[in-house]
């Protein structure tokens, strides 16, 4: 007897199983709002058109709406609803539960016109010098990919760093005197082009030492000029005595200067 209601209570959890099959996740997107509509599909037993049908969704294995009779989820368009889904159909008393498969959803953000910036130590730029070129992106969703250009030539290889900024260290070359300068940012999704700037002018290593050679001379030459001009000044008008008879030198006791008088006076 006891085993022939084990074997009914079987057949009827058996027959209860196969009153619906694994339910079927599917998404579209709201045209509107760009929202994901996400949506538990099931096929009823049509003997039993009636079934009261619970439904669960869950993102990376964690609730997110429980038991609802209705089978549509709106997840709103950000990054940070990007995940895993899985929806669960039950029945009103739980003793049927069947999941669906997962469904991968990712939200990405356009990336932003990135920002592009030259940094330099030196004044002006010698070839062989080194600048770093910075590019940033405020917003978009990562990776970002950087790109630099110098006249529309590739610079180097991209970069995709972990953050939201790339930098460029490199040597400054005799061609890029003011040659235009830029970056690109992109990610999965789009892609943008920093604003054109003008690279420095540069200086050959020749140019670099006669224009700081010119600005040390310059100064100096004038410098030498004033001393020499204050010189002749002081000799020309330097008071003296008129028929004065000149003046036997002596010596004088260490330490002290020696005066020297001159007559304008011509000998025949």
């Amino acid at each position: 007897m006891l085993l022939w209601m084990v074997l009914l209570l079987c057949d009827s959890m058996a027959e209860a199983q196969e009153l619906f099959p694994n339910p079927e996740l599917t998404e579209f997107t709201n045209s509107e709002t760009m929202d994901v509509i996400l949506k538990c599909t099931i096929k009823v037993d049509p003997k039993n058109p009636t079934l009261q049908l619970f439904y669960t969704f869950y993102k990376d294995n964690h609730v997110i709406q429980d038991r609802s009779p209705h089978s549509v989820f709106s997840a709103e368009a950000k990054e940070e609803n990007s995940g895993l889904y899985q929806c669960m159909v039950d029945t009103e008393d739980g003793l049927i539960q069947k999941k669906s498969g997962y469904l991968d959803i990712q939200f990405w953000t356009p990336v932003s016109h990135p920002v592009l910036t030259l940094q330099r130590e030196a004044t002006n730029l010698a070839v062989g010098d080194k600048v770093e070129f910075l590019c940033e992106a405020h917003q978009g969703s990562l990776p970002i990919f950087y790109s630099f250009y110098m006249n529309g030539e590739i610079l180097g290889k991209p970069l995709a760093p972990s953050g939201r900024a790339a930098s460029l260290l490199a040597s400054v070359k005799a061609e890029w005197s003011t040659k235009n300068y830029s970056c690109e940012a992109k990610n999965n999704i789009s892609r943008e082009i920093s604003e054109l700037k003008k690279f420095p002018l540069v200086v050959s290593g020749t140019a670099w030492i006669k224009s700081n050679m010119l600005t040390i001379w310059l100064p100096a030459s004038l410098l030498g000029g004033m001393v020499i001009a204050a010189v002749v000044l002081m000799y020309f008008f330097k008071p003296c005595k008129k028929h004065a008879r000149p003046e036997t030198p002596t010596l004088k006791e260490p330490d002290s200067f020696l005066y020297v008088s001159v007559d304008n006076r011509r000998y025949k």
